[in-house]
């Protein structure tokens, strides 16, 4: 298992932390699994409170890895996917205001948001409605399956996203809103540009993001996945 996400409940008030924890620990095996949900990554949860940490590793161990064609590669089982390998990046978490996914609202509105793309070349799905990159919280973007529900395994409730962790943290078609102004002096191909564009080098299914969703009645009945 290795570390993917940190956060604390002081940051993150929003998120639904156990009443006994204020740090959640979020790990993963870095080889492929099949989630039921899913294939990929298998995420493990960790609530956790920091007055119970003791020791701190200075340098956290990182799974062996190999390319096949390596002579002295290990074998298979034993191997992780470097796409599942993050690189080491501190989160900046920026507020933002999201809208609902496009499926997710009435019919007439749909129909209204449609006409309006038309009419000013714009994309409400792209440039207004779901944050890309990676995020805490929000709304999840149906653009890669139809919508469906996600209901808790244990009590039936209606899992919340919880955690998204993407491939990128904007597109072309979401670049000119979410790219951060900071950033847009950047030039595409640069090194620099790279780093920011996807700073932890992960690649979760076709180049799309991996959601974590948790039930709202407690966060010890378990997750469910997405990959949009």
């Amino acid at each position: 298992m290795i570390g993917v996400a940190q956060f604390y409940a002081r940051d993150i008030p929003e998120a639904p932390f156990p009443k006994d924890a204020d740090l959640l620990q979020v790990l993963w095996c870095p080889n492929e699994h099949d989630l039921y949900d899913i294939w990929g990554p298998a995420p493990h949860l960790i609530w956790r409170r920091t007055n119970d940490l003791v020791d701190v590793l200075a340098e956290p161990s990182m799974p062996h890895h190999a390319t096949p064609d390596s002579p002295h590669h290990a074998p298979a089982a034993t191997l992780s996917r470097e796409a599942y390998l993050p690189r080491p990046c501190i989160l900046h978490p920026e507020r933002v205001t999201e809208y609902p996914y496009l499926e997710e609202l009435p019919e007439q509105l749909q129909t209204a948001l449609d006409e309006w793309d038309d009419q000013t070349g714009r994309h409400y799905q792209s440039l207004l409605s779901i944050a890309p990159g990676y995020k805490i919280g929000g709304r999840e973007s149906w653009h890669l399956t139809d919508m469906y529900e996600l209901p808790c395994n244990v009590c039936g409730t209606e899992t919340q996203p919880l955690l998204t962790i993407a491939s990128s943290e904007w597109d072309g078609d979401s670049q000119p809103r979410w790219q951060p102004l900071e950033e847009r002096h950047l030039k595409w191909g640069a090194p620099e540009c790279e780093e920011t564009h996807e700073p932890t080098m992960l690649t979760l299914g076709r180049y799309g993001a991996l959601t974590i969703f948790l039930c709202p009645q407690s966060a010890e009945h378990g997750y469910r996945l997405t990959i949009q």
